[in-house]
């Protein structure tokens, strides 16, 4: 398969492959807002599509470190989300990606409790992530890490990262 097919999250390899991620990922940025205006006209702001689409936003912002923007989608995702869809695994992923757009801001008060409760309500959730969204609880687990090594709470951050190191684990063995 050509690089074309391959997912955001598989980037190609080689000296142009971060330029090459980078450029796919604005243009996947520019291409979402499009959608997501007439998704929201079509659909509805509450609706499944809609919320889907704006949380595919704030990733990708967050994808390209634009911290303020993916916050502000991820606020508006989060709102509806919390409201129509409060048990959903992807309201949790919502939370964690918000406190990551925080976390990129150096906000991390505010990072803090909606990282842990996003990771542990995606965890609770866990069986109901669809497989190709598996990656989710991966990188919440990540943010997490990250939060306490930037706030310099060692043994947290250690914590986490052994969780994250089992999750790694189970999921090689898991494939096949």
């Amino acid at each position: 398969a050509g690089s074309a097919s391959r997912p955001l999250a598989e980037p190609a390899s080689g000296p142009l492959a971060a330029t090459a991620t980078t450029t796919r990922s604005r243009n996947i940025c520019h291409t979402r807002r499009k959608w997501l205006a007439v998704v929201k006209e079509r659909a509805g702001a509450e609706s499944p599509a809609y919320v889907t689409e704006l949380a595919g936003l704030g990733l990708n912002l967050l994808k390209q470190k634009k911290w303020t923007e993916a916050e502000s989608a991820l606020r508006d995702c989060l709102q509806v989300a919390q409201t129509k869809y409060p048990d959903a695994w992807g309201t949790f992923n919502t939370r964690s990606m918000l406190g990551g757009a925080l976390l990129g801001q150096k906000k991390y008060a505010a990072a803090e409790l909606l990282l842990v409760q996003g990771y542990e309500g995606m965890k609770q959730r866990e069986a109901k992530i669809p497989l190709p969204a598996k990656p989710r609880l991966g990188e919440a687990l990540e943010r997490l890490v990250q939060l306490y090594e930037a706030t310099g709470e060692a043994e947290k951050a250690a914590a986490w990262r052994k969780q994250l190191e089992e999750a790694k684990a189970v999921e090689k063995k898991s494939k096949p």
